[in-house]
């Protein structure tokens, strides 16, 4: 019997091979959109699982809680790891990471730039269990200046020499031997790093009282990332719920005096990557909610596929009627007609299957390019991921074939050999029904794709408070370079290509300090607050761009500036209460000028110590659109060693000349480090990477669910016209030319595209206004979109249509009305 349905289905290929080719193609384009999204959710539910005991790993994060202001970090303290495996038995161990920035090495003649090195403890391989391809674990990293790296990384610095032993020297000159290797981490670890310097290097260099120290004002400073390892079968819960007799023994007696509070948090490891937006001084890290969103993407996409076999197997309906009526006069039963029919969609969706397999393959480079991921193409026939792809393969041919089987098998073979095949009513109803289904997925994606994109182009575009075009930043780590940044300054300053200079210690789109500061509140009260901060120089806000809404810029003519004088933001201001939350002063932006100020919470509140608020600079976005505006001071220094990066504004067209023009005079001015910079354009692109890959993979599963629409509009059409044969013929004898034909049926599909664009609109605006409140500021869902959205359904709709339409209004009155 299986024997004999293959056969009929390959006959019936042979006789309708365009339309068997278009079906099994839209199977084949469904299906491989659908197994790129598996892969993807795959990859994305597979964060941080690679290590044996992931299960039992849990990163530590601080929630610090200053005058009822609550901040929330991913990092912890110095003391927290080792304190904790002290006190609490639940802990076997634990291990710190630190990030020093992007580290230069030398090896002979060779220099290396590495912005994947972090400082760890040794017991980083008994908490994350990764295995050392050379070299013990246990004491890889146990002596200052011992460092173990990946395989790519070993290939890369020593090629085929064995890198055991090896000495990398650093631009500092301090020399890292190499005593291992480990395998590369996957693509999905929210912890990347391409090497790892032994911590017992900061305990040399700052001594060990130092790096050891546990007292009180040690806990209030967070600096590293912390994860422990519970023992077997512990609860974090029995930990976190001593978290405040672990405050009271270590911090209280600071807390109490700045009127503060800390929290311990601890996050399990396979969620950090997913759920840790809220978190301050993070990695870069994804959201859940995109899981779910391409999850439904997958779905949607998928049943539009099975929509359209469905609709293009109905289409043709009226060729198979005359063989469905046959075998019924033969004595075929309809259940063995449907289980052909069946049979068949199965048979097609094998094909498809296979096809997508291929496509997959080829697709693949640019499917980890647009989505940032690096899989393999092994990863489909592994862990249970080709069982999953063949049962959908089957849900999808048996789903697809369902209702085709039940309408073809219904046919009554008297009236289909006398040609009086009835095919509209109830089933004329479902095919439309169903292609309104299919445009209003596609409505719902092209909207979502139109808000995502531009909220994305609003945070990249929008008006930041600052100006970042053609800024260039350069990282300054020579000492003797340092000494004479000043003079390399007016020097860069003498060439036209050259706008402006400035320095700092950090940048927006950066990582920044933040401290509790006092000011000086009403009636002479102290206030403390959590600030953020940095060092600038005296050409910093005039250079970015910043506005100054009161008060006045730093000034070199004003000696008492550099000690005594402190530039804030607008919300720092509304912070220390002299401005109110709306923006509206209880006073006015003046009120601000002139208050005491004191740069942290340790300094001695006497004359020779404070200074004062000389001026209130406009809110800028130096966290990036998705995050709230906080509070923030910047520094003043005219010390260039405490202000690393150099801001060079360069002269628009002029780019080249003005890097090859810094780059040579740098070398001239002793700076023996490689030319290290960035533009800042481009640091603002980097922190909307994730956003920007999530907006590409949307669109172009779109484009998919359109072209898959388009074809299912195809399958509809081609029913249609062949069913209003006649009705159209006797239109052409009355007078009726092509345009009026074309403007029959265009109504009706015009129809039916916006009904299904009426339904999508308060679904999308529901949906999109509640991912838009993932974003601190965003844009509002406007009618424009949705009116786009409606123009290109119906552009697309129309323009499927008439290919069949206009096909169809050439024929020959004559042809369809010969038998009459």
């Amino acid at each position: 019997m299986i024997r004999n349905f293959i056969l009929v289905t390959i006959r019936n290929i042979k006789r309708n091979p365009f339309y068997s080719i278009l079906n099994i193609f839209g199977l084949a384009v469904g299906l491989t959109a659908t197994f790129f999204i598996i892969l993807f959710i795959k990859d994305e539910i597979g964060y941080d699982k690679h290590s044996p005991a992931y299960k039992r790993i849990y990163r530590l994060e601080s929630h610090f809680t200053i005058n009822n202001k609550d901040d929330l970090f991913a990092i912890s303290q110095l003391p927290l790891g080792p304190t904790l495996k002290d006190e609490f038995p639940e802990v076997e161990e634990y291990v710190r990471f630190f990030y020093p920035g992007t580290m230069y090495f030398r090896y002979g003649d060779k220099e290396f730039k590495e912005d994947s090195v972090w400082l760890a403890d040794s017991t980083v391989f008994r908490v994350f269990e990764y295995p050392l391809e050379k070299g013990n674990p246990q004491t890889a990293l146990a002596r200052p200046y011992t460092m173990v790296i990946s395989g790519s990384l070993a290939r890369r610095m020593f090629g085929d020499e064995d890198p055991m032993g090896k000495i990398l020297v650093t631009m500092e000159g301090d020399q890292a031997e190499i005593t291992g290797v480990f395998k590369d981490l996957p693509g999905n670890c929210h912890l990347r790093y391409n090497a790892l310097l032994s911590t017992s290097t900061i305990a040399k260099r700052i001594g060990p009282e130092r790096f050891n120290d546990r007292s009180s004002g040690s806990f209030w400073n967070i600096n590293c990332f912390t994860y422990i390892l519970l023992k077997d079968k512990a609860d974090i819960r029995s930990i976190l719920d001593k978290s405040e007799d672990f405050y009271n023994r270590h911090m209280k007696d600071i807390g109490d005096r700045i009127n503060g509070h800390f929290m311990l948090m601890a996050k399990p490891l396979a969620r950090t990557h997913h759920y840790s937006s809220d978190l301050q001084y993070d990695q870069p890290n994804g959201n859940f909610m995109y899981v779910w969103l391409f999850a439904a993407v997958a779905f949607f996409i998928l049943l539009v596929a099975c929509i359209n076999y469905m609709n293009m197997a109905t289409a043709r309906s009226f060729n198979r009627s005359k063989e469905v009526g046959l075998r019924k006069m033969a004595g075929a039963q309809r259940s063995a007609l449907m289980n052909q029919f069946l049979s068949e969609s199965v048979f097609f969706a094998i094909l498809a299957f296979l096809i997508s397999l291929v496509l997959v393959k080829l697709l693949m480079p640019y499917f980890n390019q647009i989505a940032g991921k690096n899989i393999s193409y092994g990863v489909i026939f592994s862990e249970g991921s080709f069982l999953i792809m063949l049962v959908l393969t089957f849900l999808t041919g048996i789903i697809s074939g369902s209702y085709p089987a039940f309408y073809l098998s219904s046919f009554q073979p008297a009236l289909v050999i006398k040609g009086r095949m009835d095919s509209s009513g109830g089933n004329g109803i479902l095919r439309r029904i169903l292609v309104v289904f299919q445009f209003f997925i596609s409505a719902l994606m092209i909207t979502a794709t139109f808000v995502l994109l531009k909220q994305l182009n609003y945070m990249q575009k929008g008006d930041l408070g600052f100006n970042p075009e053609n800024l260039m930043v350069m990282t300054v780590r020579d000492t003797t370079f340092a000494n004479n940044l000043k003079s390399f300054q007016n020097e860069l300053m003498q060439n036209p290509a050259i706008e402006a200079t400035f320095r700092s210690d950090a940048n927006p789109f950066s990582m920044m300090g933040i401290r509790v500061m006092k000011a000086e509140g009403e009636n002479g009260a102290m206030i403390e607050r959590a600030v953020n901060n940095y060092f600038i120089d005296y050409d910093y806000i005039t250079g970015m761009g910043i506005t100054m809404i009161e008060g006045r810029n730093y000034d070199r003519n004003m000696t008492t500036d550099k000690d005594k004088a402190y530039i804030l933001n607008e919300t720092a201001a509304r912070k220390f209460g002299w401005i109110d939350s709306a923006g509206a002063s209880t006073n006015n932006y003046s009120s601000a000028i002139g208050r005491k100020f004191f740069p942290g919470v340790s300094l001695d509140t006497t004359a020779e110590n404070y200074g004062f608020v000389i001026g209130i600079m406009k809110d800028f976005h130096y966290k990036g659109m998705q995050n709230e505006i906080e509070p923030l001071v910047l520094l003043l220094t005219d010390d260039p060693r405490r202000t690393p990066l150099l801001n060079i504004r360069l002269k628009k067209g002029k780019e080249q000349e003005a890097i090859a023009f810094i780059d040579q005079k740098r070398k001239e001015f002793g700076d023996k480090y490689p030319f290290d910079y960035q533009f800042m354009d481009n640091m603002i692109a980097e922190a909307y990477k994730g956003e920007k890959r999530m907006g590409m993979l949307l669109l172009s599963f779109t484009i998919l669910t359109i072209f898959l629409a388009i074809l299912g509009l195809l399958g509809l059409a081609s029913f249609l016209t062949q069913q209003r044969t006649r009705e159209v013929a006797l239109r052409k004898v009355v007078g009726a030319d092509s345009s009026d034909v074309l403007l029959l049926f265009a109504k009706e599909f015009s129809k039916w595209v916006l009904i299904a664009n009426l339904l999508a609109l308060p679904v999308a605006w529901y949906l999109l206004g509640k991912w838009l409140q993932n974003f601190r500021y965003h844009i509002q869902p406007e009618a424009g979109i949705f009116i786009l959205t409606l123009l290109v359904t119906l552009a697309v709709a129309l323009l499927t249509v008439s290919f069949h339409v206009l096909r169809a209004s050439r024929t020959n009155p004559a042809e369809a009305l010969k038998y009459e």
